[in-house]
């Protein structure tokens, strides 16, 4: 169920094939760390206070635009919609 609207990717790392950090979605209550494999695009999910099963699909699309976008993660990005 993608139901995010305002989120948050923090602590971000990306090294290789690799993006790893935490995420928030305060607006449903969810909270959790990740590792995120951008070359088989799978996601592991740990941390979490709510079952994985509820919380994926997290936006890494939003993450990989990012990254497209600016060459490069900031330890922070955020979606904030108004």
């Amino acid at each position: 169920m993608s139901r995010y609207i305002n989120y948050y990717f923090k602590n971000l790392k990306h090294q290789n094939s690799i993006i790893s950090g935490s995420f928030e979605s305060p607006d449903v209550d969810v909270y959790c760390d990740f590792i995120f494999y951008t070359d088989d695009m799978t996601i592991d999910i740990f941390n979490n206070n709510k079952p994985v099963e509820e919380i994926l699909p997290l936006p890494v699309h939003w993450l990989i635009m990012k990254l497209e976008e600016n060459g490069k993660l900031n330890e922070t990005e955020s979606k904030i919609s108004y």
